[in-house]
């Protein structure tokens, strides 16, 4: 006789379960990656992009894994509070791995295109995100508003630059106003380009 009687339960919980965690996943990951710039693949593990001058034309599938210890006695004693704790544990643990995976990727791209900032003894935190804002160009989102760039940092990077730029003066603020304006008119200038190369929606429909 197998262990477990109701196999058909047994499918179904599985089911369940697997299911909260990809929401809880797909919701975390939102907070880093827009839906919008994420795409889902039905089988391969490959593939293409157009090729740029940094030559990132190909890209492969990572795995990401993460296991799991159920005790014999919590399942026995029906612990529910331990599958929510199960839960949570495999959510985090997921999450760690991706982020760990998303910023190498981007450190990889921004060290072959030499867009990075060094930040020492001669640079201060704030005038390294001063730095940094001059490098982003600014995009323009599906609304036609200028996105502003995310700055993603690990807990005491964040708590000391916050404190090095609540610590500068007007002048500083300035620059970096100065900044945000220049680069927000460079990105609605490169998005009426890009539209000037498509005729109006109802130039076609005249016919």
């Amino acid at each position: 006789m197998p262990p477990f009687k109701y196999r058909s339960r047994i499918r179904e919980f599985n089911e369940a379960f697997t299911r909260q965690v990809a929401a809880e996943l797909q919701k975390r990951r939102d907070e880093l990656i827009s839906p919008r710039n994420a795409q889902k693949f039905s089988h391969g593990r490959m593939w293409k992009t157009k090729p740029t001058e940094h030559g990132d034309e190909a890209g492969e599938m990572q795995a990401h894994s993460f296991e799991l210890l159920s005790r014999f006695d919590d399942v026995v004693n029906h612990n529910l509070a331990k599958f929510v704790e199960a839960r949570t544990r495999m959510v985090e643990g997921l999450m760690a791995q991706f982020q760990a995976s998303l910023y190498q990727t981007i450190s990889q791209s921004t060290e072959k295109s030499g867009n990075t900032v060094v930040m020492g003894p001669d640079r201060s935190p704030a005038e390294a995100f001063l730095a940094a804002l001059e490098m982003i160009e600014f995009g323009i989102d599906e609304n036609g508003e200028v996105s502003l760039p995310q700055f993603h940092m690990g807990r005491e990077g964040f708590e000391k630059t916050m404190a090095d730029l609540e610590a500068q003066g007007p002048e500083f603020t300035e620059r970096v106003d100065k900044v945000k304006a220049e680069k927000s008119e460079r990105a609605r200038e490169r998005e009426k380009e890009r539209l000037a190369k498509f005729p109006p929606a109802w130039e076609g429909d005249s016919h």
